[in-house]
């Protein structure tokens, strides 16, 4: 596809929705590996949520250095500079790969003293280094293929990557079911076996997505000068480094949740990562908007486009609340029926249930939150989005769950959904004042009117 010539629905509901799919695989994989976790028990399952609160942190640090590389690659595209989206995908996949090593190395250090601070059992800590170890020894293949994928995407290369994803995801599937449970002569390895299927799904996204590279021109094997490398470097973690932090204070978020959660009960921990498992799942057609927003705004931001960018902002935030309404209607049908097939379990399956009672109600509120950071970092301001994200934990999430937790799981819950929906404000507001800086044509138009015209338009056509 043409990101700054197609038009701009098309184009980022082109891009979207294969993003969506490949996320579609790689969470519902997730879902089914909670579900075959739980198969061993609550305490099974309460480790994987533990475990949970680092692999996430993990991945957000690569997925915003992929962030940075695909703003760099996608400016770069824009400016018709080869050379350059070939220089810097060669120098971003080599700093990945040393980055990975040092933070496994670090994390593997930190497993015993993090997560007794979290409040896990002996028994459930041992449960989560036999989670995590294998999973912290594969993440420098889950770092190239991300930070490739991202370079891919950046040129508007959308479907394979995905494609990739989703052949990932049916062979976790598969190795899920021959090492957590011994069949096929594999040896039974319960709660580790889902790690190693995690891991060898891994080795073939690192393969498939270099191949790609390869394939679309992307990756050159000459050192480029050692300025050049310099420069693009500085580039990088200058553009990562804000997404970086900003990415890692979700998780970081989920770790003090999952704390005060610990104190109530093993069980409404176990339940706090089934309905963050099914939540990631269900929210993927946002987060498919927002991942294709950032390429596609700094395409069009690198030729010029200034008309494009502002269309690209209008779609996200229809889409967000659009989609956010859908989900939450979705989980009010339907979500004591899927809390049961991950636990038999009564108060598990009853706090999972709660949690989407009462959290779903926040949804479009934070599909505009999500989709607005992204918007600011196609924009080259992470800056921006990161603030838009220390606001949202720290001024709101924070100090709103502590609060609640006075009342228990009900009231931590009920903080997470408040928080949601003041950051969804805040980022409005956020985006409001960056439109008005610029001079922007789209604060003519009234939101609501708009709004109206779509709602006239679905029963009219």
């Amino acid at each position: 596809m043409d990101l700054m010539n197609d038009k701009t629905n098309k184009a980022l509901v082109a891009m979207s929705v294969p993003i969506a799919l490949g996320m579609l695989s790689t969470f519902l994989f997730q879902v089914i590996d909670t579900y075959f976790v739980g198969q061993l028990g609550s305490d099974a399952l309460a480790a994987l949520s533990f475990a949970s609160t680092l692999y996430f942190l993990l991945i957000g640090i690569f997925i915003g250095l992929a962030v940075g590389v695909s703003i760099l690659v996608g400016k770069a595209f824009g400016a018709r500079s080869e050379v350059l989206m070939k220089q810097t995908s060669l120098i971003a996949l080599t700093i990945s790969l040393l980055f990975a090593v040092f933070i496994l190395s670090i994390g593997l250090a930190s497993l015993d003293p993090l997560f007794r601070l979290l409040g896990a059992e002996a028994e459930i800590l041992s449960m989560i280094k036999q989670y995590l170890v294998p999973l912290l020894l594969g993440m420098p293949l889950l770092t190239l293929g991300l930070v490739a994928g991202g370079a891919l995407r950046a040129t508007g290369t959308v479907l394979l990557p995905e494609v990739l994803m989703a052949i990932a995801g049916v062979l976790n599937l598969i190795f899920d079911y021959l090492l957590i449970f011994g069949h096929g002569g594999f040896p039974q390895l319960g709660i580790e076996g889902a790690a190693w299927a995690t891991v060898l799904s891994w080795v073939f996204v690192c393969l498939g997505m270099m191949l790609l590279l390869r394939n679309k021109q992307l990756l050159q094997f000459e050192l480029p000068p050692w300025k050049i490398w310099q420069k693009t470097s500085r580039q990088i973690f200058s553009l990562s480094t804000p997404t970086i932090v900003n990415q890692m204070i979700g998780p970081l978020t989920l770790m003090y949740l999952t704390f005060l959660l610990a104190m109530e009960s093993t069980q409404a921990v176990a339940a706090f990562g089934i309905a963050g498992r099914l939540e990631t799942l269900l929210m993927i057609g946002i987060l498919g908007v927002s991942t294709a927003l950032t390429p596609f705004i700094a395409q069009n931001v690198g030729a010029q486009r200034k008309e494009r960018v502002e269309e690209a902002i209008v779609f996200g935030g229809k889409a967000s609340t659009y989609l956010g309404l859908a989900v939450a209607l979705i989980l009010f049908l339907s979500i004591r029926p899927l809390a049961s097939l991950f636990s038999n379990d009564p108060s598990v399956i009853k706090q999972t249930s709660l949690y989407f009672y009462v959290v779903s109600l926040s949804y479009i509120s934070y599909g505009l939150y999500l989709v607005t950071s992204s918007i600011f970092n196609g924009l080259e301001l992470p800056l921006e989005a990161l603030g838009i994200s220390c606001v949202k934990s720290f001024l709101f999430t924070l100090p709103l769950t502590w609060i609640g937790s006075y009342w228990g799981v009900i009231g931590i819950f009920a903080g997470l959904s408040f928080s949601n929906l003041l950051a969804g404000v805040y980022a409005a507001w956020r985006m409001r004042k960056e439109l008005d800086r610029v001079e922007s044509k789209l604060l003519q138009e009234p939101i609501l009117h708009s709004y109206w015209k779509d709602l006239k338009g679905m029963f009219n056509g």
